[in-house]
């Protein structure tokens, strides 16, 4: 079923020789950030003896937040409404070294291909990057210890990596500002957000640096979130890469999903946890409640239209599900007790009583670096593989938890 493995290491290695091939001189630049309406923006026509630079080409299929335009010599990148609150596109135009900007784009941000250097502020930025062979470009990141993958840590250890920040993630005062403009990063990739607090692209233009928002977590699909290889591989001209180890995870999760697709004994399942009060749940359109759904779930929370995580009380929980099969995603505690030292209501709920709860804390570092939130993102095929074996235990063939663990193993005795 994962024979991917073994292919994405075949093309990590080709991609490190290509590398030498590909990366001639030259620097990113911008020609502007400002940021308004493009709407009344004249596209410039092609010449039409131009020869086509970009032979390989990868366009989203699952993936809702970006689009892309190939021209020969430059591509027009959008991410499409990202911080899902201001209703405004962004828009970069990625243009090969060597050639020349293309009129008509003025207010358009303009980035020179394939990069070099970059920093990135998020754990899940990684595994993209890592897939197209590309973490050697990979010069800063906010949060060292958070990384669960070896091989970013060697390269701290060497030097090559250096840590920008704490690790909270999108905190600008806790990012090392100079530090960040010393390694001089064609590009920075941050996550976007919808809280205005945690934003930090304006802190970072105002230092003169260039970032590149990804808003992946925004998608309600798994594979429209994993699709988002095909956007770093934008910029690195990776665009072949990306296409072979994306049809190779859709390729899996469709042969597990369509395993459950005629299961008529769904068991009954909830997720999250209370956290000062609130209890923040997968909304009903979230790709985290589709991984319930297409791993043979019933998902009981909420069937609404909500694509991120929603707010409740502790109430409105216990109503719903206090008879549910399976308590998911408990986001913390490493066992049964440490959940019930947390708030001793939960042992009111029928699947902590019959001990099945599970969390995806199965691979996580001495400093909480949780793999779930690194190399998980590209792999919602083991992922789902995980939900089917946790709810449907046999049906698939020898799969054994990859990322998920259930709580009653690590507990003293007394829940199962």
């Amino acid at each position: 079923m994962f024979k991917k493995y073994k292919i994405k290491s075949i093309y990590i290695v080709l991609a490190v020789l290509i590398l030498a091939v590909i990366f001639t001189a030259g620097i990113a630049a911008f020609a502007d950030n400002t940021e308004e309406s493009h709407s009344n923006v004249k596209i410039p026509e092609e010449n039409p003896d131009a020869k086509d630079l970009f032979t390989d080409k990868a366009y989203p299929e699952y993936a809702k937040g970006y689009s892309v335009e190939y021209h020969n010599t430059y591509k027009v990148v959008t991410i499409k409404d990202p911080w899902d609150r201001t209703a405004k596109d962004l828009k970069y135009i990625l243009v090969q070294k060597g050639e020349e900007i293309p009129q008509g784009y003025d207010n358009y941000k303009v980035v020179s291909i394939p990069v070099e250097s970059v920093i990135t502020l998020s754990t899940t930025q990684l595994p993209h990057i890592k897939e197209l062979g590309e973490i050697s470009s990979i010069k800063g990141h906010n949060g060292i210890n958070l990384i669960f993958d070896e091989d970013f840590q060697k390269r701290f250890q060497n030097g090559s990596l250096a840590e920008i920040g704490s690790g909270a993630l999108s905190m600008e005062s806790q990012l090392k500002i100079e530090q960040m403009i010393e390694l001089e990063p064609e590009i920075v990739f941050c996550s976007a957000s919808n809280t205005d607090e945690y934003d930090n692209r304006g802190k970072l233009e105002e230092a003169g640096l260039r970032p590149a928002i990804v808003s992946d977590w925004m998608e309600n699909t798994p594979l429209g979130r994993a699709e988002w290889i095909k956007f770093f591989a934008y910029f690195y001209n990776k665009e072949e890469t990306a296409n072979e180890v994306f049809e190779i995870i859709k390729n899996n999760y469709t042969h597990i999903s369509n395993i459950t697709r005629d299961i008529s004994d769904k068991p009954t399942v909830f997720a999250g946890i209370d956290y000062q009060g609130t209890w923040y749940a997968p909304g009903g359109e979230s790709y985290v409640a589709k991984l319930f759904r297409d791993a043979g779930g019933d998902y009981i929370i909420t069937k609404g239209p909500e694509t991120g995580s929603i707010s409740l009380d502790f109430e409105s929980i216990y109503e719903k599900a206090y008879d549910a099969d399976f308590w998911l995603n408990t986001g913390s505690g490493n066992s049964i007790e440490d959940i019930l030292a947390m708030d001793s209501r939960y042992s009111k709920f029928k699947a902590l009583k019959s001990g099945n709860v599970y969390n995806y804390n199965a691979r996580v570092n001495d400093f909480g670096g949780n793999d779930y939130w690194q190399s998980a993102i590209l792999n919602p095929d083991v992922i789902l593989a995980d939900l089917v074996e946790i709810l449907h235990p046999g049906l698939l063939d020898r799969h054994n938890l990859y990322y998920y663990k259930n709580l009653a193993d690590n507990n003293s005795g007394g829940f199962k």
